[in-house]
């Protein structure tokens, strides 16, 4: 058994490797402004496709550019492909190895933001945060881009999760008891991680810039 045990830690791919966010690299190529950023087409889900297709690295999808003197990573949809009234999935992934802290922006077509919204604006479920962003394309001017980058005050904070473990004991005479305690768990977060942006087109029949939709 222990030399089995040796040869398999051998193996190329049996060794765990723990998951570790990516950083953009803002050294390389960096433009000066928004309208040179390369940006991305946003698209509905194909037929058959799965959303979590989507999920990558921010660093795969950001691009440097320069704002307000900082060489920054952003990530620049665009929104062309979006018909009427849409609805913006935006989630990142809780994670050991790095919550990207993100913010997004609707840009008009002169890269000027119309809305805003935080990190804290993000709302945390199971295992990720995740922002719904409503946007009508149909309107005299209607939202041209969709800007993703770190909201820098929440980077360096933890996300904090405390949950409940209990142990059973059995006494010499037969009973038991059960020992509870708390265990917290921190994760770090950071202007990494990973990031999954999907279109779908709006489910409800009135539809209002803000709102929350109820299922």
């Amino acid at each position: 058994m222990v030399l089995l045990a040796m040869v398999a830690s051998g193996l190329p791919g049996c060794a765990h490797q723990a998951y570790k966010a990516t950083v953009p690299d803002t050294r390389l190529h960096c433009v000066g402004s928004l309208p040179e950023v390369t940006s991305r087409p946003l698209n509905y889900l194909a037929p058959g496709e799965d959303a979590e297709d989507r999920r990558l690295e921010f660093a795969e999808v950001a691009a440097c550019v320069t704002l307000a003197g900082a060489a920054l990573p952003v990530a620049l949809y665009r929104l062309d492909a979006l018909e009427g009234a849409s609805e913006i999935d935006i989630r990142v992934s809780l994670s050991e190895g790095g919550t990207f802290a993100a913010s997004a922006e609707l840009l008009d077509a002169g890269f000027q933001p119309i809305k805003q919204y935080r990190f804290t604006d993000f709302v945390r479920r199971t295992n990720e945060y995740s922002l719904s962003v409503f946007v009508d394309r149909s309107r005299p001017t209607p939202p041209v881009y969709l800007l993703l980058r770190t909201d820098a005050s929440h980077v360096g904070k933890q996300d904090t999760t405390i949950t409940s473990q209990s142990s059973a004991f059995i006494t010499p005479g037969g009973g038991a008891y059960r020992v509870g305690t708390e265990v917290s768990r921190m994760l770090p977060l950071l202007g990494a991680g990973k990031l999954q942006v999907v279109a779908y087109r709006a489910r409800r029949a009135a539809f209002e810039e803000g709102a929350t939709p109820h299922e």
